[in-house]
Order: structure tokens, then sequence, then C-alpha cells
């Protein structure tokens, strides 16, 4: 279903390689706070920008990163601090880790703002946002990816 005549598919979609990937994590709740511990281990990448409505848990994540000597990041708070930050200039990657009503709003937005998203799972609740996801990919010509470390357990198959 493309929004644009001029729209192709994202099948064999490739970008140069990035040699260190500028991260912006959206969500600081449990799973964010542990997946910025788990990218602080990845060579290549810079957790650049944090974003969370609850400032409690930016002040967290900014210790996780004092902690593991790695410089402070940019820290966006509030209901629109996640837009500010996907407007940034110095991020590749957005990462999306809030609850599943917003992925898609979040994910869109960072692709129409030039970013490369990784999503937790689900990453949209309907076959609209499903459909809204492939079209701004294959518009905008930025990866979007679904996060999920378990693909055929009993819960994922059923």
């Amino acid at each position: 279903m493309k929004d644009s005549p001029t729209q192709s598919h994202v099948l064999q979609l490739s970008h140069p390689p990035i040699p260190v990937v500028r991260i912006g994590i959206i969500g600081l709740g449990n799973r964010g706070l542990l997946t910025l511990q788990r990218y602080l281990q990845i060579e290549g990448t810079e957790i650049k920008a944090l974003s969370e409505i609850r400032e409690g848990n930016l002040n967290k994540a900014q210790l996780i990163l004092k902690e593991a000597k790695h410089p402070e990041a940019t820290g966006y708070t509030g209901p629109g601090g996640w837009r500010k930050m996907c407007e940034c200039n110095d991020l590749d990657l957005i990462f999306i880790c809030t609850d599943w009503l917003t992925h898609t709003q979040m994910a869109t937005y960072a692709m129409e703002c030039g970013k490369h998203v990784a999503i937790e799972v689900p990453a949209a609740m309907t076959l609209d946002e499903i459909w809204q996801l492939i079209n701004t990919s294959e518009k905008t010509r930025k990866h979007c990816m679904q996060l999920e470390n378990c693909v055929y357990d009993f819960f994922e198959l059923t």
C-alpha cells in the first residue's frame, strides 16, 4: 500500500557503514535502562541523547553513564522532549523503549527527522500503524527495525 507512486520498497535498503553510531534513547524505564547498560558494552556506539518524561529516570541513566566512565548525554524531559531529541543533527539512530502506544508515532517522527529507528516490541498496534512505518521508511530511506530476541517461543507462535 504505497502512499506515493515514487516510493520504492526497502527490502534491500543499505547505507554506508557508520564508524561510530550516535544513539538517542527514548524511554528510560526498566527496559530503557537495561538497554542503555547493554549498549555501553558495544564498540562503535555512543550514547549521545536520552529522553524520559520522568526526570528521576533520566538522572538514573546519567548516573549509569558516569559510572561506566562515559560522557553525560544530552537529556530531554517532559512530554515533548523526545521530539526535540529527534530533531538533533548529531544522532544516527533513535532507540524507542516506551509504552506500546507511542512506538509508531515516535518511530515515524524520528525517520522523518532523518534517523534510523530501532523499536522494542511491538513496533505497531494496528495494521494501519504497520503501513505507516513501512511507508515512512520507504519515503525517508531510513531503516526501521523491530527488536525481538525470541521469535519461536510459545507466546510468539500463539
